[in-house]
């Protein structure tokens, strides 16, 4: 089992789902279907909607926390967030929408798109299966 660290900054508990890792950074208010939970990745869309969603870090718009809390609203959050750099509208949108978010990940967690992974909130720990080699982003 590989054991990813990173800084829990909202939520408790565990969470398991397959990881969607985007290896660029997201707008939420640009990027982000709150009704539908699909990320824009250039031209396809990208389900987020019950997956543990991992991103380098999120820019745009003061109104990128409200999307979150679409999502949230309309049954379409991701289980999770993985970001490697903290980002202040992210951690507002993701208390608001009470997404749990965890931070100061390395950039490897972008190479397990796909994968299954066990989010450990309480320990800031990431689990990835041993069998689940370093793949491509999800998008």
């Amino acid at each position: 089992m590989r054991i990813i660290r990173g800084l829990t900054v909202n939520g408790t508990g565990t969470v398991s789902g397959e990881l969607v890792a985007i290896k660029t950074p997201i707008s939420f208010l640009g990027d982000v279907d709150g009704v539908k939970g699909v990320v824009k990745v250039g031209n396809s869309e990208v389900n987020i909607a019950g997956k543990v969603l991992a991103i380098p870090y999120s820019t745009g718009s003061t109104v990128g926390p409200y999307v979150m809390y679409q999502l949230s609203k309309y049954g379409k959050a991701p289980l999770a967030i993985l970001s490697t750099k903290p980002d202040t509208l992210m951690l507002i949108g993701a208390v608001m929408a009470n997404i749990p978010l965890m931070v100061n990940l390395p950039g490897e967690i972008l190479n397990y798109g796909g994968c299954p992974v066990e989010v450990r909130l309480n320990e800031s720990t990431v689990l990835i299966p041993d069998q689940c080699e370093t793949s491509h982003a999800t998008a």
